[in-house]
Parts: C-alpha cells; sequence; structure tokens
C-alpha cells in the first residue's frame, strides 16, 4: 500500500493545488491519501480547501484549527494572528463547511500505522512534538510500527530502536523492521523549517520506505490573497522564507 500523507494545509489552495498536481500525476502509485488535519487556519482560501481535501483524501482527522473555527476546541492558547484567522474562516465557512469540521476524527488506524494531527498522546490537548523528549510518551504507548503526524510544521523522522529515540532528517529512508517511527511529514501550507517550499509525504507500506517530497508554488499568489482578505501581513510574509 503508498499513502500520500498531507497536514497543515492552512487554507493556502496555491500551495495545496500543487501537491494534488503531484498526487494526481502519480495516482497509478498512490493507493491512499491521508490528511493530518488543519486543512483551514492561516491562509485566505479554507472553502476550497476542505472541498479539495474531501475529493481527494480518503481520511481527514482534525487538527486544532479545524476544530478552533468550529468552536469544538478554545482559541485561548492562540496567539493574536491565529485567532484572528479562525475568527475570519468562521466568517467566511459556509454551514456545511463548518459542520463537516465538528465531524472530523481526532485518530485514524491501519494495518502498521497511527495517524494523529498532533500527538498519540491525548491528541486533544495538542500536544507539539518538537524534539525526541517529547517523543517519549507516545514511543511507550505505540502499539503500532509507525505514527504519523502533524502539527509542529517540520517533517522530522523520530525513530525508537528500544534502547534510544533519534530525529532524522532525510528526504528519503527505508525503515528498519525491528524499529518504531513517529513521522512528522511537513506543511502543505505554511512550512516552518526554513524552506518555503509545500512539504508532503509518500509512505510505501510494503517496502516500508518513506519519502519526504517538496514542491514549489505560487507564493507571491498567495501572499497577495491574504493581504487582500485583511488577515494579518505575518501570514502572508512569513511564506517567503518558511519559518
Amino acid at each position: 500500500m503508498t499513502y500520500a500523507i498531507i497536514s497543515d494545509i492552512h487554507g493556502n489552495l496555491e500551495a495545496f493545488l500543487s501537491v494534488v498536481k503531484y498526487i494526481e500525476s502519480h495516482q497509478e502509485k498512490i493507493d491512499r491519501v491521508i490528511c493530518l488535519g488543519d486543512v483551514v487556519g492561516y491562509g485566505a482560501d479554507p472553502g476550497e480547501c476542505i472541498r479539495i481535501s474531501r475529493e481527494i483524501s480518503d481520511v481527514i482527522l482534525a487538527g486544532n484549527h479545524d476544530f478552533a473555527v468550529c468552536e469544538q476546541t478554545s482559541i485561548e492558547d492562540f496567539n493574536s494572528y491565529a485567532k484572528e484567522a479562525v475568527l475570519w474562516s468562521r466568517d467566511t465557512l459556509n454551514e456545511d463547511e463548518i459542520s463537516f469540521l465538528k465531524k472530523l476524527p481526532l485518530k485514524h488506524e491501519e494495518e502498521i500505522i497511527d495517524f494523529v494531527h498532533s500527538s498519540l498522546y491525548r491528541p486533544e490537548f495538542w500536544r507539539y512534538l518538537f524534539s525526541t523528549y517529547d517523543t517519549h510518551i507516545d514511543f511507550r504507548i505505540l502499539e503500532k510500527k509507525i505514527l504519523f503526524v502533524g502539527h509542529t510544521h517540520v517533517p522530522i523522522i523520530f525513530e525508537d530502536d528500544g534502547k534510544n529515540v533519534k530525529a532524522l532528517s532525510p528526504s528519503e529512508l527505508s525503515l528498519n523492521s525491528h524499529n518504531k517511527y513517529i513521522i512528522n511529514p511537513g506543511s502543505v501550507g505554511q512550512p516552518r523549517d526554513r524552506d518555503p517550499r509545500a512539504s508532503f509525504a509518500i509512505f510505501d507500506s510494503d517496502r516500508e520506505y518513506i519519502e519526504i517530497v517538496r514542491i514549489e508554488y505560487d507564493i507571491k499568489k498567495a501572499q497577495k490573497k491574504i493581504l487582500d482578505a485583511g488577515l494579518p501581513e505575518i501570514l502572508a510574509t512569513r511564506l517567503d522564507y518558511g519559518g
């Protein structure tokens, strides 16, 4: 089984369309599309990103911004521009789109893989797995071989050999059959690893082979839409440097 794993689209239609184009051009090799959540938030096209994600995805999970927009989670801890984007998205989306977001699940599992937006441990708490230290609880409760997560917007692979956990950042990796992994495909719509290109993953479960794919897109067009919508300027400018 070959999966396309996408996450953190964040209303960035231009980035999303570039990723969709790649997936469609490789559709004979891709069996399943899994979206790890945060389809909305930050970007200027939340409705269109919801529509397309529903068309191409076999599974869509809830992200904290998705649940914030439909008032399923608090925005108290969001920074000021994230809050503004959430409130703008609430006013922009229609009743059907809000209803769809409310019904999204927090977790999904298939064969050797678990999928969540943030963390396997209490996914509704929206924990960030930035470092090897952050992953220890998740590795302890992970019964499957692999956990895919999003949320941090940084592509990374954590590997647990039963004794130590290490962080890896390869663009491609053959997994060790004896080890467990937590894999973040990065963000489609708002990368934060100083690489502005859209990021997602292709995973072949038969070969246990992961590839982090980077795709260029029309950043200037996405930025103009954000500014024209009256959203905070930082949401546009940060797209230039992937931060």
